[in-house]
Order: C-alpha cells, then structure tokens, then sequence
C-alpha cells in the first residue's frame, strides 16, 4: 500500500465509522482534524482514532488503552490479529455504546 492508497483507505474508514454510528443511533459525535478523528460520548469520553503515515498504520486509543493497526490480508489487525472493527466495537462498548461494525 503507497502512502495515497493509505489516506484513500482510512478516509473511507472514517466515513464508515460514522455512518455505522448514525445508522445504529449511537450518542456520539464525530470530528475530524488532520490525522485524527475523534468520537466523543455523551459523558464526554473519547475514542480517538489517527493515522500514522510515516508507519502506514491505524492507531486506536479509548479506555481500554492504545492499539496499533497495520493492512494485513485486506483488513486492518494488530500484532495478537484482533480486527480494527472488532477492536473500535469493544471500545465503544466499554464507552457505554453497544454497536457492531461491518
């Protein structure tokens, strides 16, 4: 993946993650500014999702802690092989937010 395909891929991500949100009623909101996109709660807790080019991955950090993301086999994983979705799904629940992401 070049570094135009990687924007391409996570801004497509993005516009998931807030479709998803919206379609599922979730009471959150969502912003984007440069390479981070922020989801912020109705407590006001955050899950924040950025883009790291110069390593090409996706990190994600909520209350359960900070996660890494790299473009394995057409889908986004960290090193244990926990799906990006799965993960952004679990955070979102641990936010007060039960969705599930395509």
């Amino acid at each position: 993946m070049n570094v135009a395909e990687f924007h391409q891929n996570i801004d497509q991500i993005w516009d998931s993650i807030e479709e998803q949100l919206e379609a599922q009623d979730a009471d959150a909101d969502c912003d984007r500014q440069g390479s981070v996109f922020t989801i912020t709660f109705d407590d006001r807790s955050q899950i924040v999702v950025n883009k790291q080019e110069p390593l090409l991955e996706l990190w994600l950090a909520s209350r359960l802690g900070g996660l890494h993301f790299a473009w394995k086999n057409n889908d986004w994983v960290n090193g244990q092989g926990v799906r990006f979705w799965d993960a952004l799904a679990e955070a979102c629940q641990a936010h007060g937010e039960q969705v599930s992401f395509a």
